[in-house]
């Protein structure tokens, strides 16, 4: 009897271990943008977790800032993919295509997020800006790579 409910119990392991794959296979958890939406995947593939990442960016003449951050307080992981989206009227409505640049700043320590984005400059390293032609209902993928010592470098891939 007991090998009877341990094969049992295994069986529907088994089968709800082999429907988790499939599910995953069939839904991606990527995210998939709205028509009026656009979305940034930001991966950081760099040498030790990091602070915060903070970026201003331009888009049809209006400039923005933002940044990325943990709510628990805790650092953000070296190899971490971080999703940003934006919908036409967060951008003023603009255009379908639209010149987008952005400049990303690593801050190396954990600090409190403040709306101004302004943070001690010597745990702050900024990245060159980088520029391409965007347009709604499209993903972009961005790579920071580097570290503290050397720097970062952000690159849309």
């Amino acid at each position: 009897m007991k090998k009877k409910i341990i094969g049992i119990i295994v069986s529907i392991l088994i089968v709800l271990g082999l429907s988790l794959v499939v599910y995953n296979q069939i839904i991606p958890n990527e995210y998939a943008p709205a028509a009026d939406e656009i979305a940034l995947h930001i991966q950081l593939d760099v040498g030790e977790a990091v602070g915060l990442l903070v970026y201003e960016y331009r888009a049809d003449g209006h400039e923005y800032s933002g940044g990325i951050s943990n709510a628990d307080r805790s650092l953000i992981k070296h190899d971490s993919d971080n999703i940003v989206v934006w919908n036409k009227e967060e951008l003023n409505n603009i255009s379908d295509t639209f010149e987008l640049s952005m400049q990303f700043r690593i801050i190396t320590e954990y600090v409190v997020p403040n709306y101004e984005n302004i943070y001690p400059d010597v745990i702050t390293k900024y990245m060159e800006p980088i520029s391409w032609e965007a347009r709604f209902g499209e993903s972009y993928f961005i790579t920071i790579t580097g570290d503290k010592t050397n720097g970062y470098k952000a690159v849309l891939n």
